[in-house]
């Protein structure tokens, strides 16, 4: 990844572990590790209050720690390609060669978790149809337009195929420019544009009816119109190019006026110059109604029925691929013209002063999202114009069809890949809500995943440091409500060109749904997330271990625990109530053993109903309010739950390799959630123990793995075992009562274990000093000085 990637997350430490400010030599310090400890009961504390006081965010945070989008996020990211990727290898091959085009993916990264997952609902109309989280965008990138800067020199650089060069020209809506063509005699007989000339023509209609008719018309994806087949794909036809009478600069209205010989006279001549612009509109007509219909779409991959079905919109079209199983890859393919940098248009970007700086108090380490180095290299990409054109809400303006909007796909990949593992999940839970609740609704009228990408980074930016993964819940929920803010102000800045408004030409009533939907989730999240969460679909078995979102939901809408038996079978249950918690525990338990018994037999009968085979209507109600305090036998389900759920997770963290720290997080959170079972009841204490074993079992496990791996090679042979090791030692033995080659062996770190010889005790020496230390504190020593230290089990 570089050494430009702030998004290290061996330097991120699991909940409850501390990175000393100093190491000792002998890697044990008693401050440190009563310092950890320390900490441990403070987190313990923290839990046990938020699953007293504020449940639902206790439920939250536990909930988004279980499903899983990478087999090892820090792998993937590592060995994904940031520049071109052998997909897009494949596709320019072909492209080149019939097209004179390329292509560029720019959310390889996305791939990953599409590979890994599926979504697909349990209910409604797609509920038998299994599809990406995120569609696949393709930027198709015509080589027949070169932009060049208006400092160069004007000379082709397309030697065997014809190349239209054009300059940009800096639009007032910001983000948006023009092609002006420079050598007007390439292109002939273009139809003069009839509209008011100038740049700036503007026609206001009466009333505020063009913003519910027009734009929501330009965004409803129309199928295509095949109007022409394409004999040359190195030029453009006529019907892309369009000609409009632009007003001459001042100065050179006066050098005519005052250098002519003659009576000076105004005329049209003398005050407008005729320019040939690229027409966006003509540009996305011939693309979409030609060139993909024709060839264009086969090269890309698409089967002539899945051509025959595409949609478009200005600026983007939307066809599937399909996979081995024929479920569709839903793709955007969009037309583009490449450009470089625009310095000047971003130049708020590259120097950003308000870009938040944070420093860790524990570490002194700074962080800053982007850093420098990462500006200076995204410099350094290709940009993408796209021919989308300014289009307004309210009135008509004259230039929607000559404009062209500026797009970041390389720089998006860039950034995206260099986000930590915490903020691609909520980046990933965000889309997953955005596709059950909004998307559905207004499809391409309203909130975007171009909305939400943007937003990201902005809160990425504002503070790189406070993503804890652990309290992820509680981190999400702010940064649903920033984007209830900036839905309610209409406003969306883009990264890049922050002058720019991604919600400048929307609808309110789509942003106003948008934002109905974000409030509902924020005063119900739980339920919403289960809802959108269990869409997600492994699309293998040998992931991780998938969360039972439909259990889970089932322990927590019961009133009370003991509801869960059924009453129809246990006369009066309801009207059994004790005082003392204990008697009302061991009631609940043996009525618990009575039900499961009694299912057992019902469903050895035959009288068992399958659930899958009722009528398809959703189960998850979204107006659930949470208790204000889970019962006891509610508590013990939802910690047990969660417990089982981490314990599996960070074996499978194990399984495929994942960092030191990845499993630690979930062996450590399993081990607090243990410490509030036990403060449950007294009568839990067994359950909590038999956990608490398990997770020592798989500390103990991962800790030996751990050290193997990273024992790179074995310690080089001693020339003489008198360098490497001191025989004097032996003198504070009697009897030689430990077996030499193994004390030798673990002194030099070998791992082989002491053994005795004799059952007389030997003195306490420095090497059985410290392995008794070892044992006592059961902490493990992770690479780069940093400690990660568990309570006693």
């Amino acid at each position: 990844m570089g050494n430009n990637c702030c998004s290290n997350e061996e330097d991120y430490d699991p909940p409850g572990s501390k990175r000393p400010s100093r190491v000792d030599t002998d890697g044990f310090s008693d401050i440190r590790v009563g310092s950890a400890i320390r900490e441990d009961e403070q987190i313990v504390d923290v839990l046990k209050w938020e699953f007293k006081e504020t449940p639902q965010i206790f439920l939250l945070n536990n909930l988004l720690m279980c499903p899983q989008f990478f087999e090892n996020h820090r792998k993937d990211r590592d060995q994904a390609p940031l520049t071109t990727n052998k997909i897009e290898k494949d596709l320019n091959t072909t492209l080149l060669k019939n097209e004179n085009m390329e292509c560029i993916c720019p959310d390889l990264p996305m791939e990953i978790v599409n590979n890994n997952l599926r979504y697909r609902p349990l209910h409604g109309r797609k509920k038998h149809l299994s599809e990406p989280l995120i569609p696949k965008r393709m930027f198709v990138i015509n080589n027949s337009i070169e932009v060049v800067n208006s400092m160069d020199v004007v000379q082709y650089t397309s030697i065997d195929k014809p190349a239209y060069q054009v300059r940009l020209e800096e639009s007032s809506r910001k983000g948006f420019v023009r092609l002006k063509q420079i050598d007007t005699n390439k292109v002939q007989n273009i139809p003069f544009n009839p509209d008011e000339p100038g740049p700036s023509g503007l026609q206001v209609p009466d009333s505020d009816y063009y913003e519910y008719t027009s734009i929501t018309e330009l965004r409803t994806p129309k199928l295509l119109q095949t109007i022409e087949k394409v004999e040359r794909r190195d030029t453009l036809p006529v019907t892309c190019f369009t000609s409009r009478k632009v007003k001459k600069p001042d100065h050179e209205i006066y050098d005519i006026e005052n250098n002519s010989d003659f009576e000076f006279e105004f005329n049209e001549d003398n005050l407008f110059d005729n320019v040939i612009y690229i027409d966006a509109k003509g540009f996305m007509n011939y693309f979409k109604n030609a060139l993909f219909p024709s060839s264009l779409g086969r090269s890309l991959g698409f089967t002539q029925h899945e051509i025959d079905l595409t949609k478009s919109i200005p600026g983007k079209m939307f066809c599937n691929l399909t996979d081995d199983d024929d479920n569709p890859i839903p793709c955007e393919v969009i037309p583009s013209v490449a450009i470089q940098w625009p310095a000047e248009l971003t130049y708020e970007f590259i120097m950003r002063e308000d870009r938040p700086t944070i420093t860790d108090k524990n570490t002194g380490i700074r962080y800053k999202w982007p850093t420098d180095p990462m500006i200076k290299e995204m410099r350094t990409f290709n940009c993408m114009l796209i021919p989308k054109g300014y289009w307004m809400k309210r009135g008509q303006y004259s230039d929607a069809t000559i404009e062209w909007e500026i797009a970041f796909p390389k720089a998006e990949r860039y950034l995206e890949a260099r986000m930590s593992h915490v903020q691609i999940r909520c980046y990933l839970f965000l889309l997953t809500l955005h596709k059950t609740f909004i998307d559905p609704v207004t499809q391409q009228h309203g909130l975007l995943i171009e909305h939400i990408r943007c937003h990201m980074y902005w809160e990425c930016e504002a503070n790189y440091r406070d993503w804890p993964e652990h309290r992820l819940g509680t981190k999400i929920l702010k940064v649903i409500e920033n984007l209830c803010q900036c839905l309610s102000k209409s406003e969306l800045p883009d990264y890049f060109i922050k002058q720019k408004n991604h919600f400048r030409n929307i609808p309110k009533k789509y942003l106003h749904f948008a934002q109905k939907v974000l409030n509902e989730i924020l005063q119900n999240p739980v339920v919403h997330f289960i809802k959108a969460l269990r869409c997600l679909r492994y699309t293998s078995g040998k992931f991780y271990h998938p969360f039972e979102f439909k259990e889970f939901y089932r322990i927590l809408v019961q009133t009370q625990g003991y509801k869960l038996v059924n009453p129809n079978i246990i006369p009066n249950l309801r009207r059994r109530h004790y005082g003392d918690p204990e008697m009302q525990w061991r009631y609940l338990q043996e009525q618990a053993k009575r039900k499961k018994i009694l299912d057992d037999r019902n469903k050895e009968f035959g009288n068992f109903k399958d659930e899958e085979d009722t009528e398809s209507v959703d189960s998850i109600d979204l107006d659930w309010n949470c208790e204000k305090q889970f019962e006891v036998f509610k508590a013990k389900l939802i910690l047990c739950h969660f417990i089982k759920t981490f314990i599996a997770i960070a074996k499978d963290v194990f399984r495929f390799g994942g960092t030191e720290n990845q499993c630690l997080l979930y062996l450590k959170q399993a081990s607090y959630l243990t410490k509030l079972l036990e403060a449950t009841s007294s009568s839990l204490l067994p359950e909590a123990r038999e956990f608490q074993q398990q997770i020592y079992v798989e500390q103990e496990a991962f800790q030996r793995s751990a050290v193997l791996r990273r024992s790179n090679k074995p310690p080089e042979t001693p020339i003489r075992n008198s360098i490497q090791f001191d025989f004097s030692m032996t003198q504070q033995l009697k009897n030689n009562a430990v077996n030499l080659s193994n004390l030798h062996n673990a002194y030099n770190g070998s791992g082989v274990k002491l053994v005795h010889t004799t059952s007389v005790k030997p003195k306490a020496s420095p090497i059985l000093r410290l392995k008794s230390e070892v044992n006592k504190r059961k902490s493990l020593t992770v690479g780069g000085g940093k400690s990660v230290t568990f309570i006693n089990p």
